[in-house]
């Protein structure tokens, strides 16, 4: 009987002994983690201290929608500006295309009433032009309105500035029904108004890119300022 109650003693000292044991390594274990949750948490709020801006801000779709919109018009604006500097520029160059490569005065001649000599008629013409100047010369009632420019050049002959003017045939049937008086002053007017409108030394004249003949005159070679004699 005695042993058997030493031994349930023997027992229950065991069970005591292990059960504040157990406790023991609990208490142990539960402060070690508080420990170390502590020592955590102290370290992320010291690295947000350290780095703020690693801190991510929630996004509000409500914003970026708003900024999106912004950014659409903002690129319209810009498209619509591009499109309104480019149709300036294009109107610009259009204008610049219209406006004659030469513009300036003529100097018509014209025959006196008494067939003694020319009337000069300083004028304004939108362009110099051997076109232009025969046209004022019809206009004046030197030449018929049936004839017109072949072709022209201006040219550098000897030193000199010349002109080189061919006129359509017709030119030559309207001198030869002149008389000479009539001839010279027509002659005449043509080549004035061309030598002092394009201040040119002297211009020969052709017809159909033949030589000038008429039943008065053969108009071969260069010539210059006609004086009426």
């Amino acid at each position: 009987m005695k042993h058997r109650k030493s031994c349930i003693a023997i027992l229950l000292c065991a069970v005591m002994i292990f059960g504040t044991a157990g406790c023991s390594n609990t208490q142990d274990t539960d402060g070690k983690t508080q420990t170390e949750s502590k020592e955590e948490q102290k370290d992320t709020e010291q690295e947000k201290k350290e780095n703020p801006d690693k801190e991510v801000k929630k996004e509000d779709p409500q914003t970026d929608k708003k900024e999106n919109a912004e950014t659409k018009e903002e690129t319209g604006t810009q498209d619509g500006e591009k499109e309104a500097v480019k149709s300036d520029a294009d109107v610009q160059e259009s204008q610049e295309e219209s406006v004659p490569v030469q513009t300036g005065q003529a100097f018509i001649y014209v025959p006196d009433e008494n067939a003694e000599g020319w009337d000069v008629n300083q004028v304004e013409i939108p362009q110099v032009s051997a076109d232009a100047l025969i046209g004022q010369l019809v206009g004046a009632g030197v030449l018929t309105d049936s004839i017109t420019v072949q072709n022209f050049e201006e040219t550098e002959e000897e030193g000199q500035y010349v002109l080189k003017l061919d006129l359509s045939s017709n030119f030559k049937d309207s001198i030869r029904s002149m008389g000479t008086a009539g001839e010279i002053l027509t002659i005449g007017a043509v080549v004035n108004s061309f030598l002092d409108t394009y201040q040119a030394e002297a211009i020969q004249i052709t017809v159909d890119g033949s030589t000038l003949e008429t039943g008065h005159e053969v108009y071969e070679g260069f010539m210059t300022h006609m004086d009426y004699q």
